[in-house]
């Protein structure tokens, strides 16, 4: 028994890297909480550490910066939100050719809610990142510096459609400059975010602004797919 006992004692250096891990995560917990109340301008690494339930000072224990943490955050958040929906986009891309107007339809809705049911798992965090994305700026040096953390999440989730989009093109063996890509990707990004905040605010159903979207994504993507080469 006292053998077996031994072997069920967990090691002192595993008990302080579990404990540590879980600081790390109720600090990103505590970022995320209040980012979505107060979005940037709330965020401070006093009030992260707080809502963690440590004290400021033992930040430095589990993230070098501030910065740090909503760079950790804000890749976390990415990945979430499109993992489940990267292979859909893809495959409805690169099935375009050989879709119908009505499996197109289909298609798009089905990809068109999980952005939808993505948002408004948490409306206000989406609310503050589209109010705190950078805009464009001739100074490099300043907008590098609005380029880091949760500020820069939409930015970022953009540009990755874009590589998805590229992605269902190469599929369907079309080839298309990426300044197009961006632009198509661009317009779409918009008119999705407008009518997801247009639900929230109720001035119209979630499934009216599918409806719009997929109507519209059917004459966007057929002007710009016409306009991409085909390698067959």
């Amino acid at each position: 028994m006292t053998v077996l006992a031994q072997h069920l004692v967990v090691p002192t250096e595993s008990k302080r890297e579990m404990a540590k891990a879980k600081t790390r995560r109720a600090l990103l917990k505590s970022a995320l909480r209040l980012y979505s109340l107060e979005g940037a301008q709330g965020m401070s690494m006093n009030k992260v550490a707080k809502g963690a339930g440590i004290a400021q000072p033992s930040f430095y224990n589990h993230f070098d910066s501030l910065d740090a943490l909503q760079n950790e955050l804000s890749t976390q958040l990415k990945d979430n939100y499109l993992s489940p929906m990267r292979l859909a986009w893809v495959d409805m891309l690169k099935d375009y050719d050989v879709l119908s107007k009505v499996q197109f339809n289909e298609r798009c809705q089905q990809c068109l809610v999980m952005i939808f049911d993505s948002a408004f798992q948490n409306i206000a965090l989406f609310q503050h990142l589209l109010e705190d994305r950078p805009r464009f700026t001739a100074n490099i040096e300043n907008q590098s510096s609005l380029n880091n953390g949760l500020g820069n999440l939409v930015t970022e989730i953009q540009e990755e459609w874009t590589e998805i989009f590229i992605q269902g093109l190469q599929l369907s063996n079309r080839s298309c400059e990426r300044s197009a890509v961006n632009l198509c990707v661009d317009i779409a990004a918009a008119q999705v975010h407008e009518l997801i905040l247009g639900c929230h605010q109720q001035r119209y159903s979630r499934q009216q602004a599918i409806d719009t979207l997929s109507s519209s994504f059917d004459a966007l993507f057929a002007n710009f797919l016409h306009g991409s080469n085909s390698s067959e």
